[in-house]
């Protein structure tokens, strides 16, 4: 008998990123990634330059210089704050602690590849709903709820299609879905919006327990490179991440240099 992986894994399609470079072309941007066209910020540099005297330490294990900067720029608790790989780590845990053999997690139909891998991965069930004028359908997307349904996964602002939900379409989302449905509001893209109609989801995460939201340093802060990434979480699922993430999973020059962005001195 050979080793087999379990059910969903090999169908998944690995992930590819666009090509960082061509043949010659002079300086490339990848517009597929959003990757900064301005470069890291001088002071992060700095700041990721500085803790290199110390890289033969680990890591605080919580990440809790980062956790604190983020706390005080926005006014949230630390304790509620989840710092990752990426948010994509995070998007990753949040679906390898609730998910269960067949069931199914919702998501728009140009939405985040790593929303239909991390399901399979878990050997559940993607369910991709279609949009409406490359925006996400509420209706659609409630219309698609079953009683396996487990997580819904809502990029906001999306990306490729750059569109956005206003915050009352989000909480009627919230409100159509049972409260043992997670929903998960990606916004990787929220320092992007300049409109009275948009929340990031904070809000809702300070007021609901099935309500996580998920950013990124890798975009506006022009941070990709050191793959740092934070959730913000009712307390109980922020304990649960903090149970099953890697000990050391966001790196000292990491945490230095997306902290810079809040306290550059």
């Amino acid at each position: 008998m050979s080793l087999t992986p379990k059910p969903g894994i090999l169908d998944i399609v690995p992930y590819i990123g666009g090509r960082a470079a061509g043949e010659g072309a002079g300086k490339t941007f990848k517009l597929s990634s959003n990757e900064s066209a301005l470069g890291s910020s001088p002071k992060a540099m700095e700041a990721y330059k500085l803790a290199s005297a110390g890289l033969d330490r680990y890591p605080e294990g919580s990440a809790k210089i980062l956790r604190d900067a983020i706390a005080q720029h926005y006014g949230l608790d630390a304790t509620r704050i989840v710092c990752g790989n990426g948010s994509d780590e995070l998007l990753t845990l949040l679906a390898h602690a609730y998910l269960r053999p067949g069931d199914e997690v919702l998501f728009s139909e140009h939405a985040f590849l790593i929303y239909k891998i991390t399901t399979l991965a878990n050997s559940a069930v993607p369910v991709t709903v279609p949009e409406k004028n490359l925006c996400v359908d509420v209706d659609a997307v409630l219309a698609a709820v079953t009683p396996k349904t487990r997580l819904v996964y809502l990029a906001n602002p999306n990306n490729p299609t750059g569109s956005y939900l206003p915050h009352d379409e989000v909480r009627r989302l919230h409100t159509g879905l049972r409260s043992d449905i997670l929903l998960v509001i990606d916004a990787a893209y929220a320092e992007y919006v300049r409109r009275n109609d948009y929340e990031t989801g904070i809000e809702m995460v300070a007021n609901y327990g099935n309500v996580v939201m998920t950013r990124t340093f890798s975009k506006i802060y022009g941070l990709a490179g050191l793959r740092v990434g934070w959730a913000y979480c009712p307390a109980p699922i922020a304990d649960v991440l903090n149970r099953i993430r890697g000990p050391f999973n966001v790196s000292v020059p990491a945490q230095r240099a997306a902290a810079a962005r809040y306290f550059p001195k």
